[in-house]
């Protein structure tokens, strides 16, 4: 520990700002990647919409079928 006594003042100016600089550029990293993943999420969610509005259309369709099946006499 008695080496970082020698570190003149100055250098540890450059030495925090390297740090900074590298835990900067740690977090833009990961911001990045939460910003796809937040892309991907509402890409995914609104494929399920659409999805659940066509299923819930062929519902329908099969709940007309059904009853048309049912009023015929036998």
């Amino acid at each position: 520990m008695d080496g970082l006594a020698y570190i003149p003042w100055f250098a540890w100016i450059a030495i925090v700002g390297i740090i900074v600089w590298g835990i900067t550029m740690i977090a833009g990293m990961f911001g990045h990647k939460n910003t796809e993943l937040k892309k991907a999420m509402e890409q995914s969610t609104a494929v399920n919409e659409r999805l659940l509005a066509k299923l819930d259309s062929i519902d329908g369709r099969l709940g007309a079928v059904e009853k048309t099946l049912k009023d015929i006499p036998e």
